[in-house]
């Protein structure tokens, strides 16, 4: 286990700011990063008298701590208490597009008056493990990111006050208790599990909801922030992974999950995972897929 505290960067996929630019002492970082492929996993870490917390945009990700694994899909919320260690555990950081933020929480105190800073810090410190953003929480964050990395001072300030908001959005969602996905969502989830090794019509899909095809993409990227298509070979490279190390070809593989190729197959198991089938079949680690 590491200690972390994240460095100033930008770049076209990863992006940081640090109190130097943001101007504020609790805000000890605030990121955001989009992955076109799977990357390396995010090793056991935690953040020097930080809790931090990270609003999955779009994609999936997995995060875990103490043991427990939590997967998370379009517009999550995960929590990571003060100082709490906390990993990818075996799983690559997964294809996505997201933001996060480390909150210094005695700094905090310092900077708000009472009883406002001790409804704040009580309120983040009580904040839920997982739960559900919204549109417009991402939005406002999109602004708050890009006003506090601005050199005008006017949008600064102004990122500041979108950032604070933000926490306040957040506090008021984590309470909403709503159901991470819609019912009509969950069950094409389902279907999607069942007929994981046959050739998933999108068309099925939505009828196994109710839904017309175009409401059903639509709808489905709404709940879960990724499209019904990827989401369904997300599934199937989990059930590959499986397969393979169970001993089974990759071509058999392929076959047993009807894609139209081999080589295709290759080339989405590497999309997802980084790894070709192979080199995963062939790896000492027993990666664990929850999914």
């Amino acid at each position: 286990m590491i200690p972390l505290i994240d460095e100033p960067c930008w770049t076209p996929h990863r992006k940081i700011l640090t109190p130097e630019q943001t101007q504020l002492p609790w805000l000890q970082s605030f990121g955001f990063q989009t992955s076109g492929k799977a990357e390396t996993p995010l090793a056991t870490h935690f953040h020097p008298g930080c809790m931090e917390i990270v609003f999955l945009l779009k994609g999936f990700q997995m995060y875990e701590t103490f043991g427990h694994l939590f997967r998370l899909t379009g517009y999550d919320v995960f929590v990571a208490r003060m100082e709490e260690p906390h990993s990818s555990g075996d799983s690559p950081e997964q294809i996505s597009e997201l933001m996060w933020f480390q909150l210094r929480l005695s700094a905090l105190t310092q900077t708000f008056r009472e009883p406002q800073a001790s409804q704040l810090v009580s309120s983040l410190q009580g904040l839920p493990r997982i739960f559900r953003g919204n549109a417009a929480l991402e939005s406002q964050l999109r602004e708050a990111f890009f006003c506090l990395a601005s050199s005008d001072p006017i949008a600064q300030a102004l990122g500041q006050e979108l950032f604070t908001s933000c926490l306040y959005r957040m506090i008021l969602l984590s309470r909403e208790l709503k159901p991470l996905q819609a019912d009509q969502i969950s069950e094409a989830i389902v279907y999607i599990h069942e007929h994981i090794d046959e050739p998933i019509a999108l068309e099925n899909t939505a009828a196994s909801c109710g839904l017309s095809l175009s409401r059903f993409k639509s709808k489905f990227k709404e709940e879960t922030g990724i499209t019904p298509r990827a989401f369904i070979n997300y599934v199937k490279i989990a059930r590959a992974k499986q397969l393979l190390k169970q001993g089974l070809s990759v071509t058999k593989v392929s076959d047993r999950l009807s894609f139209d190729t081999p080589n295709y197959f290759a080339t989405l198991f590497k999309k997802y995972t980084g790894k070709t089938p192979s080199q995963y079949q062939n790896s000492p680690s027993q990666e664990s897929d929850f999914v």
